[in-house]
């Protein structure tokens, strides 16, 4: 007899966890089906959370009562604010994790918000297309929901590969969703291939760290909760080393046995986290590339090679390793793969994360195009919120791109599309001077109250910031330092905060960061009016032609992905231009950098 509930989540990713979290806040009765319980949370690539643009979502996801934040907060071993030498606006939180710590910490959040976990594979969905009544299990038979949402990472219709070997996977040690692939395809979802891949694990014992380069953490008070949470006391070592020419040699000696090259492998994989075989191919004359050294937690006898990752032979992957300094006797614990995998093409998906031809079938994650445990933390939530809301008839959630990093990553992925893994960086928001990690509470406020899914503590805590923000920006608005406005200060970037909330007698009263970062929306707030009235015009992009650049190759003011993409794709107007996945908007400044200096050459001719 099949059993009846309000939400099915299928995966117990980072996608997953926070869909099944958010619809059980919004008193959804929600069930997660996953292959195996205990790796739930797990962290399947690399130890960490957080950095450029990424460690805003994960603010954002905090902002709207997700768990990222504080399982991240929980189990960091080291923290480090990224892009410290640009300014505040492109400042990004990381922290090095205890990778079991945290899907254990996951886990416990899933058990306490009381959603329901069954450990089966999903084979298919019930029902018509347009109306999804549930979801078919292998073992419990029929599951029928209200609403659904797909968070398969890399498990749909997963296939690993290795030099010459191939096994079924979404990644090593778990079966892939071969039958739910096969499903999606058979309702006539367009559903395409991507790949990634990972590096190999290292036994710690079997390293010299002498040779490497130590990568210290930041000791600042930095939490990335607003719930109170703080960065966890445990510390690690971390390192990083350089490849030098026989790595190189290493990985060309066994190119003809590499999947990727021999086109056994057909999807694209991430241009920013390629395969180290792919560095060699693209630059040859490049002998040097960095490897972070990261423990895979606190004492774990486990280490990760960031920036090596593999789907050679074992025998390879044996050489590449121990020609890196201090490597010479290392022992590999477990090999690089790549993983191939299934996701659903942005033309099925709606803004709300709805697919476009049903009622009821959400997708978040991988699934939609993205790579990154972050940018499925931030699909995920806004799937559940859309499902919980979808069960109680209420209009969808959809995030501006102008007011969340959530919001640009949905709208590029639906607006634009992708054809290589998503992932989220601070250039693709024009508006992100405004969207800051410090200011996620006060940005996602309105969204978060909206859509329901705040539990009572943390809408308390919410609007306690936001109200404690509005004495500060009084406190800006009331006070003088030495006969000068605060607020003239503010827009020199001359005001000291501690001096402000002294004089105004707020010390003590208000957090120091919540102040500096109200003095930043203070200082910033000309430029933000006037992204936004750039926002309203860009409308009129379609009126200007591309038709006198002869080559998108030769301009040197946009980056060399959009460059490639424009070449390709050769858009008639700015407006298509816009469009194109792998166009960012500082491409776009640089387009109209460009035409306006061939007009400029042209008048001065004539």
């Amino acid at each position: 007899m099949s059993r009846c509930v309000d939400v099915i989540v299928v995966g117990g990713g980072h996608a997953g966890i926070e869909a099944a979290l958010a619809a059980s806040r919004m008193g959804m009765k929600t069930v997660m089906v996953t292959a195996r319980k205990e790796r739930i949370g797990e962290m399947s690539c690399n130890p960490a959370i957080g950095g450029i643009a990424k460690g805003t979502i994960v603010r954002e996801v905090d902002a709207l009562d997700g768990s990222m934040a504080v399982a991240a907060d929980e189990t960091s071993l080291q923290f480090r604010m990224l892009n410290r030498r640009k300014g505040p606006a492109v400042w990004g939180p990381r922290v090095q994790s205890d990778a079991m710590m945290y899907a254990r910490a996951q886990q416990r959040t899933l058990e306490a918000g009381a959603v329901e976990v069954i450990e089966d594979e999903v084979t298919g969905l019930i029902g018509r297309t347009e109306r999804i009544e549930g979801v078919q299990c292998r073992r419990n038979g029929p599951l029928k929901g209200r609403a659904v949402v797909l968070a398969t990472g890399t498990f749909l219709g997963g296939m690993l590969f290795r030099g010459e070997e191939t096994w079924r996977g979404g990644r090593t040690g778990d079966i892939s969703a071969d039958r739910l692939d096969e499903d999606l395809r058979r309702r006539m979802f367009h559903v395409e291939r991507f790949k990634t891949g990972t590096p190999p694990r290292i036994l710690r014992d079997s390293i010299d760290t002498g040779s490497m380069e130590e990568e210290t953490s930041e000791e600042i008070g930095f939490s990335f909760s607003y719930s109170g949470s703080r960065l966890s006391e445990l510390r690690e070592f971390f390192y990083t080393v350089h490849t030098n020419r026989d790595t190189a040699e290493a990985a060309k000696d066994f190119l003809h046995r590499s999947p990727l090259l021999a086109g056994r492998i057909e999807g694209k994989g991430p241009r920013y986290c390629p395969s180290f075989e792919d560095k060699v191919v693209k630059f040859p004359e490049r002998a040097e590339h960095r490897i972070y050294v990261e423990p895979m937690g606190y004492r774990s006898r486990l280490l990760y090679l960031n920036g090596l990752s593999s789907s050679l032979p074992r025998e390879a992957q044996y050489r590449m390793v121990r020609t890196l300094p201090g490597f010479h006797d290392a022992v590999i614990h477990r090999f690089g793969y790549a993983v191939e995998y299934s996701y659903i093409s942005h033309e099925e998906i709606a803004p709300t994360l709805r697919l476009r031809r049903t009622e009821n079938l959400f997708a978040a994650g991988q699934v939609c195009g993205t790579s990154g445990y972050e940018e499925a933390a931030g699909l995920g939530v806004l799937a559940g919120i859309n499902a919980a809301r979808q069960c109680l008839d209420r209009e969808g959630l959809v995030l501006s791109r102008m007011d969340s990093y959530i919001g640009v990553m949905v709208d590029d992925i639906i607006g634009r599309g992708v054809d290589e893994p998503y992932r989220m960086f601070s250039s693709r928001a024009e508006n992100r001077l405004y969207l800051r990690q410090d200011n996620a509470d006060r940005r996602m406020l309105p969204a978060a109250l909206g859509s329901g899914v705040l539990s009572e503590g943390k809408k308390k805590v919410l609007e306690g910031r936001t109200e404690a923000a509005g004495r500060i920006r009084t406190a800006i608005d009331e006070t003088s330092m030495d006969g000068v406005p605060a607020g003239i200060l503010c827009r020199r970037g001359e005001l000291n905060p501690l001096e402000l909330l002294s004089t105004s007698g707020l010390q003590g009263s208000v957090e120091l960061s919540l102040a500096e970062s109200v003095i930043l929306d203070e200082k910033y707030q000309g430029y933000i009016q006037r992204n936004l009235r750039k926002h309203r015009e860009r409308s009129s992009e379609s009126s200007v032609t591309l038709s006198s650049i002869d080559s998108f190759m030769d301009i040197e003011e946009i980056c060399w992905e959009a460059r490639e993409v424009l070449e390709r794709r050769r858009p008639e107007t700015l407006q298509q231009a816009r469009n194109l996945p792998g166009v960012r908007p500082t491409d776009i400044n640089g387009l109209i950098i460009h035409l306006g200096r061939k007009c400029s050459t042209w008048n001065n001719r004539t």
